[in-house]
């Protein structure tokens, strides 16, 4: 089993976003997936109950339990998550995925976090884990996508990938579907983004072309 967790004390960030779909992407593939939605809104949760008949299949939680019988869990983490959680959470996981938005007010938040966290690994609270990064609403050309990659080195954390606006997340979200569930040819270009994520959250780099 591999466990995921999709945190960012902001809100707005795009975890519930992230962590759907990164679901939809392993159902499709045949792999079994549990997302466990920690937000009080519960909106992953709702998101999976509302999934068509004939989708693959994702098992929702609205709250953690002692176990998962699937091959990949995934949590949905509220924003302002208290640090006890997420201590517990990271030694329960294998990597940290954070959606992050390009601009100085998310860089300062992700900031302490990433500080926080180290601290827990250093002191021997946590394990250590990998972290990345996702720019999400993000346009490589806008001087914010430079500020939040010069964020990027100073902390050491990579981008794993940059995820563009588009309302392809949306009518997937309000049907119950994720990117990998909709016709290729409508969502090419948000897949293709995706590609590095897949990759990485599975432990491998993705090879240039």
């Amino acid at each position: 089993m591999r466990t995921i967790l999709v945190v960012n004390p902001k809100g707005g960030c795009g975890k519930t976003t992230i962590a759907t779909n990164l679901s939809g992407y392993y159902a499709s593939k045949g792999v079994s997936v549990s997302l466990v939605d920690l937000d009080q809104q519960r909106s992953s949760y709702q998101w999976a109950l509302s999934r068509p008949v004939g989708a693959p299949a994702i098992t929702p939680y609205s709250e953690e339990i002692d176990s998962y019988d699937t091959q990949r869990v995934i949590y949905d983490c509220p924003a302002q998550i208290h640090i006890g959680l997420t201590t517990d959470l990271i030694n329960k996981s294998d990597i940290i995925i954070m959606p992050i938005n390009p601009s100085i007010i998310d860089h300062r938040a992700a900031f302490k976090f990433i500080f926080d966290i180290r601290g827990m690994i250093r002191a021997d609270v946590c394990k250590q884990i990998q972290i990345g990064l996702v720019a999400n609403r993000a346009n490589k050309n806008f001087n914010s996508f430079h500020e939040l990659d010069n964020f990027s080195k100073l902390m050491k954390v990579p981008i794993v990938t940059s995820l563009r606006s588009s309302q392809n997340y949306v009518t997937a979200a309000n049907e119950g579907l994720s990117l990998f569930d909709m016709p290729h040819n409508r969502v090419a270009t948000d897949l293709e983004q995706w590609r590095a994520l897949q990759y990485w959250a599975e432990g491998k780099l993705l090879k240039k072309k």
